[in-house]
């Protein structure tokens, strides 16, 4: 899996909620708005791979300490995160 979505999970997520990490990720974006496409086309891609059987989308998720053990797990976290991140965009000032 990409680079990009191994990071967001290890480094946004990392042991907190998923809301928390949209939230961060949104506000970053504020502040480098080149980052939203790269965070919303990992997750996606994520999301495409998880569907497809790929088991690093579980080793991304994990590393962010979201324990998952299945790929349609691991694509349900990428797409809960984008839906989150998604809204934290449209509210974030």
């Amino acid at each position: 899996m990409s680079d990009t979505l191994d990071n967001i999970f290890a480094s946004y997520v990392n042991q907190g909620t998923l809301e928390e990490a949209a939230t961060w990720m949104a506000t970053l974006t504020r502040n480098h708005p080149e980052l939203a496409e790269d965070f919303i086309t990992a997750l996606q891609k994520g999301i495409t791979a998880a569907s497809k059987g790929d088991r690093s989308v579980v080793e991304a998720v994990n590393a962010g300490g979201h324990q998952v053990s299945t790929t349609k797990e691991a694509g349900e976290r990428c797409l809960k995160l984008l839906a989150l991140y998604s809204r934290s965009l449209r509210h974030t000032p």
